[in-house]
């Protein structure tokens, strides 16, 4: 790629992007934009949660702006939908699915990122023991398709 092209989509990253969420919320995503050798990743970063929010990946192997449209998509289906609600009890789910992140925090310890709050597994726990008798499905799926 020249230089030229370089520089015209370059100059349009970083970006801010707000999205509304399930509970009306505005939230605020830091959206940057990294060119590899096979093609773009696009990488949208809610502000202000040191990693431990919302954050949303897409790949395009010919346009940065095609993995824009592909992140935007994807926030905004992301942030429609809740998955969990939280009581004086722990947090529950509010439906038959759980969709969200799996990162570490501080610690290095294992956790979930789920409607954008932080659950540990012991909460992850607490979620489970509500259905016990249920069966279940795990998928674990790449980030960027």
């Amino acid at each position: 790629m020249c230089m030229e092209e370089e520089r015209y989509w370059s100059k349009d990253f970083p970006l801010q992007q707000e999205a509304e969420d399930f509970a009306g919320r505005i939230r605020i995503f830091t959206v940057d934009c990294i060119e590899l050798p096979m093609g773009y990743t696009v990488r949208a970063v809610e502000n202000s949660t040191d990693y431990m929010g919302y954050l949303f990946e897409s790949f395009s192997e010919t346009s940065p702006y095609s993995a824009l449209g592909k992140i935007r998509d994807k926030i905004r289906k992301a942030l429609a939908t809740r998955h969990i609600t939280k009581s004086d009890y722990g947090y529950n789910m509010m439906h038959d699915e759980l969709q969200g992140r799996i990162t570490c925090d501080a610690q290095g310890e294992p956790a979930l990122i789920v409607d954008g709050s932080h659950l540990t597994l012991d909460d992850l726990g607490h979620i489970f023991s509500s259905s016990e008798g249920f069966e279940f499905s795990l998928k674990i799926k790449e980030s960027l398709l």
